[in-house]
């Protein structure tokens, strides 16, 4: 009587002969493949460089927070000049152009006491001082100064030149005034003594007539 066959030799997973372990290798290589693509999409997704801040957005946006500026009207002066050649008077329209808005206020509360001291101003003036570009500037300052007096912006009153000051006198006071207060040469009609610390950055000659 014949013994019965012995099954073959079989590996360790059971797998029967001729059958090779296919399906594991092929999931390990498809996880390497998928490890290796998502370290190759990072490499080259990642900035090479620091992002830096875009110089014309922070460019806008100092301006954005810049002070704008607003405009208050002093009105329109007519005063008799001193006497030179003739009778001749100025008629001048004034605007402060200011940074700080709750200057406006203060500048209405106390127009009345600013139009005396413009108007003592302009009445000190001779037409030869006010001809040159070089003269409105220099009366734009002194105009700016006394706003900023009467509004308690600076502690030592301005002076006024003197209405029977010669002109060598006249020429001669103003080289002996403090640097402060001679005229800038910047702008046209406009007064910078300062840079607008004060908040009063100009003052605006909108018409200026002399006759």
């Amino acid at each position: 009587m014949s013994k019965p066959a012995k099954p073959g030799p079989s590996d360790a997973s059971g797998t029967p002969p001729g059958k090779s372990n296919s399906k594991p290798i092929i999931i390990t290589a498809f996880v390497s493949l998928l490890i290796g693509g998502g370290a190759a999409a990072f490499l080259l997704m990642k900035p090479s460089h620091p992002a830096k801040p875009d110089e014309t957005a922070v460019a806008a946006e100092e301006v954005h927070h810049e002070t704008p500026s607003t405009y208050v009207q002093l009105g329109t002066f007519t005063a008799n000049l001193i006497h030179e050649e003739g009778d001749r008077y100025l008629q001048v329209a004034i605007e402060l152009k200011i940074t700080k808005p709750e200057l406006a206020e203060k500048i209405k509360a106390a127009n009345p006491e600013i139009l005396h001291h413009i108007n003592m101003l302009l009445q000190s003036k001779r037409p030869s001082e006010l001809a040159s570009f070089d003269g409105k500037q220099k009366l734009a300052e002194q105009i700016k100064a006394q706003v900023e007096f009467v509004l308690g912006l600076r502690k030592t009153p301005p002076a006024i030149t003197d209405p029977e000051a010669t002109p060598d006198k006249v020429e001669h006071v103003a080289q002996a005034a403090p640097a402060e207060a001679q005229s800038s040469p910047a702008g046209m009609h406009t007064g910078k003594s300062d840079a607008g610390k004060s908040g009063i950055v100009d003052v605006l000659f909108t018409s200026f007539i002399i006759q």
